[in-house]
């Protein structure tokens, strides 16, 4: 039999399969060297801006690094640290968060914390705040920090039986497990007790982290960062028309040292203004140069209003020595007139 069947003009089967393997190996090849080329192209662009990607995580970290104060790790949040993220939302792309100052309306903010059907009602916002909620707005920490002036338990001069308890292992920068375990605990019972205590709660993020409990770590230092952050919205500190407001005393000195300096003296200014005189850190004058300041101001006269409408024994205590003393100084005045 033939290679070629004359009569059906048709291959043999002898030959059918040699030719169906040659074509089809044709085919390959041409589709191979079709589509190489651009296969490269692209997995080499892919695998440039993986690169790119992964050398701009590295100077952000660096960034995150060098802005945290070396020993002084009882405000973690240098500058409100506005490149962290919160724990739920790792995968999405970090931005810096811009804090805008603006003065605070109190009146507002307490008629909202005490409507029942405002969206800043405060039990609602305490809620959010304690479910680790991190979709909380800026404007909402705002009324939940100072909302709390206005509330029934607020006192800006309570101090929690528990936060005494860790204040020996403060000045360490390192602990043991058993001391990490005992000011956990009571960091956490202070918390519970008074929710804005910012020392105990920077204290409990580090040694959070110490144990490597990141995640809870995180989670309070989300918390800590927006605080501040609020706190840091309602002014500059660079004079009485900028002062910042704060629910504590003890914040005033949280936020100098958040700016980079440490208070050597205070003063109260009527009608109800503290300014803390400051020295700069090392390294805040260095960066500052001729701009460092001298000192910051503080707007406190919605605390000693509402420690009066709690205390009103000490208010009267207080009015009752003013006049003592004037009478005293009478009594002296006439007695030297008679000499």
């Amino acid at each position: 039999m033939t290679d070629y069947d004359y009569n059906n003009k048709t291959l043999s089967s002898s030959r059918k399969p040699r030719y169906r393997h040659f074509a089809l190996w044709t085919l390959v090849i041409m589709l191979v060297m079709s589509v190489a080329m651009p296969t490269d192209m692209y997995g080499r662009r892919r695998k440039s801006k993986a690169n790119t990607s992964a050398s701009s995580r590295k100077r952000s970290k660096k960034r995150r690094s060098s802005s945290s104060s070396k020993g002084n790790w009882t405000l973690t949040a240098a500058d409100v640290n506005p490149d962290s993220k919160s724990p739920e939302m790792k995968s999405k792309k970090s931005s810096k968060r811009q804090i805008t100052v603006q003065r605070p309306d109190l009146e507002a903010i307490r008629t909202a914390t005490l409507d029942p059907q405002s969206k800043m009602y405060y039990p609602k916002l305490i809620k959010k705040f304690n479910l680790n909620d991190t979709v909380m707005t800026a404007d909402e920490y705002r009324h939940l920090y100072l909302g709390y002036m206005f509330q029934e338990d607020y006192d800006p001069y309570r101090e929690s039986p528990y936060s005494s308890v860790t204040e020996a292992f403060r000045n360490k920068t390192s602990h043991t497990k058993e001391e990490i375990d005992t000011i956990r605990k009571y960091a956490e019972l202070t918390l519970m007790d008074n929710p804005f205590d910012l020392r105990q709660m920077s204290l409990l993020v580090h040694v959070l982290k110490e144990r490597k409990k990141d995640m809870s770590a995180k989670i309070w230092e989300y918390r800590l960062e927006h605080l501040l952050g609020a706190i840091k919205s309602t002014g500059t500190g660079e004079d009485e028309e900028n002062a910042w407001f704060v629910i504590y005393p003890a914040h005033e000195y949280d936020m100098v040292q958040l700016m980079g300096y440490h208070a050597v003296d205070a003063q109260f200014i009527e009608p109800g203004f503290d300014y803390l005189i400051v020295e700069p850190e090392e390294e805040t004058a260095r960066r500052l140069r001729d701009n460092v300041q001298k000192g910051f101001f503080f707007d406190v006269r919605q605390i000693h209003q509402q420690y009066e409408l709690k205390h009103p024994e000490d208010a009267d205590d207080d009015s009752e020595e003013v006049v003592e003393e004037s009478v005293e100084e009478t009594v002296d005045a006439d007695d030297v007139a008679a000499e």
